[in-house]
């Protein structure tokens, strides 16, 4: 069953949501805390994707990388991770 492009469109920015709330310098650590479990392969995440008609695997791979990019430039001071 094919949903109405509005569901999908829905559930695509929950997901951009989450890894915007993952890299926010101004969010709170309970966002970011938040969306990295999520993101980190939930039980949620896999329905969003399922609505959103993403490949699971690759958001969470996408996920992966931005997030150790989020932390490298936290670490280093310098860096942000993009959301295209």
């Amino acid at each position: 069953m094919q949903l109405p492009a509005a569901h999908r469109s829905l559930a695509a920015r929950v997901i951009g949501q989450a890894v915007r709330d993952v890299c926010d310098p101004n969010g709170t650590r309970i966002d970011s805390a938040s969306a990295r479990s999520f993101l980190s392969g939930s039980p949620m995440l896999s329905y969003w994707c399922e609505i959103a008609e993403l490949d699971l695997t690759c958001v969470i791979d996408r996920a992966r990388t931005l997030m150790a990019g989020c932390n490298a430039g936290r670490r280093g001071g310098a860096g942000s991770a993009e959301v295209h």
